[in-house]
């Protein structure tokens, strides 16, 4: 039974020596006549013949060499030198032998171009599509305005219309901008929905509120940090795209989940004051009608969803009347907290929008123009 089951296993799972020998063995019973070992050995001659002309001579040979050069993609006031430069060196090249390195040296440093995208039109024409940075801001120094991409590399051949201005001291001598306040301005406007970029004047770093982007006929809105630029970007687009934030002075998007819209003019509707006797607001009238003319302007625009967090009007003896707005301080949709409650004092009404997120295409609704 033993010699059996040794039997089994030797055959299932033979030893390393046993497969050696049986490959060798079987290596020799596979032998080609001398006809055959002749044309294996010209086969491989031949092939390395062939590659050796193609690598050594028809690659780089004129009958490959490029004639016709097709350039898209450039623009701005150096369209044209790049468009020479990039000519060029492709006609020093052939279709079959393209140097995108060569190519992209020969613009020179701080050309403003990305990347290249080259195709090869067998045998004498070559395309070169150019991916430009576009710029995002323009840097303004005393009276010169340079533009900058979002990497912080300066543009002096592109346009910078259309692009909020960032106030420097100088302007970087070595063409690109180095970590510091200029970049963290330059980034915030780089993190902007394409839509809304046009509408942003000019960005500014203060000490009390961080990276602040002033809108274009519109409010001015608050980063804070330059850290989760792209979410407080789309919790402002959320926002400017709410109608109930028009008219706002500001949007604080410090906390994105927790936007908050301040500098509003609130006014309530017929149905949300208090009327009949005795609804008379302030000390005074508490007197002459009793409980019911104890209310004050925090109870009644409490009926409309709005607390008051600053004086009450009581004490300055108003009433609440249709249309009246509310009192400076006062607060929409509950009070704000946070960074939103230390921007709002003394700024008006302010509204926050808990769970704000921006719109698929990114832009700003009819709430703001």
């Amino acid at each position: 039974m033993r010699a059996a089951a040794a039997a089994l296993g030797a055959r299932l799972f033979p030893r390393p020596g046993e497969l050696v020998r049986a490959a060798t063995d079987r290596a020799r019973g596979f032998q080609l006549s001398p006809r055959s070992r002749r044309r294996l050995a010209l086969a491989i001659l031949l092939v390395l013949a062939l590659g050796a002309l193609y690598m050594l001579w028809l690659r780089d040979s004129s009958f490959v060499r490029v004639e016709r050069v097709h350039i898209t993609g450039v623009t701005g006031r150096d369209a044209g030198r790049l468009r020479a430069r990039l000519r060029a060196a492709a006609l020093r090249m052939t279709t079959l032998h393209v140097d995108e390195q060569a190519l992209m040296r020969s613009l020179g440093a701080n050309s403003g171009v990305r990347a290249l995208r080259v195709e090869s039109n067998f045998p004498h024409a070559l395309r070169i599509a150019v991916v430009q940075e576009l710029p995002v801001a323009v840097l303004v120094s005393g009276g010169d305005r340079v533009p900058v991409a979002a990497q912080g590399v300066l543009l002096p051949a592109m346009s910078g219309a259309g692009v909020p201005a960032i106030d420097v001291g100088t302007f970087p001598s070595h063409g690109r901008l180095g970590r510091g306040r200029a970049l963290r301005l330059v980034s915030c406007a780089a993190a902007a929905p394409p839509d809304l970029l046009p509408r942003v004047d000019r960005i500014r770093e203060l000490p009390d509120k961080g990276l602040v982007a002033y809108l274009r006929n519109g409010p001015q809105v608050i980063f804070g940090s330059a850290e989760a630029l792209d979410e407080k970007w789309a919790a402002a687009a959320a926002v400017l795209a709410d109608g109930s934030s028009r008219g706002a002075s500001y949007i604080d998007v410090r906390m994105p989940d927790r936007p908050v819209a301040g500098g509003l003019v609130l006014g309530f509707a017929p149905q949300d004051q208090v009327t009949g006797p005795g609804a008379g607001v302030g000390a005074g009238a508490a007197g002459a009608g009793g409980a019911a003319g104890s209310a004050t302007a925090a109870g009644s625009a409490a009926a409309g969803g709005v607390s008051a967090t600053g004086a009450s009007a009581g004490a300055a003896g108003a009433t609440a009347s249709p249309g009246t707005s509310a009192p400076l301080g006062a607060t929409r949709g509950g009070t704000a907290s946070g960074a939103g409650a230390a921007t709002s004092a003394g700024a008006g009404a302010t509204r926050s929008y808990p769970g704000a997120s921006a719109s698929p295409s990114g832009t700003a609704g009819p709430g703001h123009p």
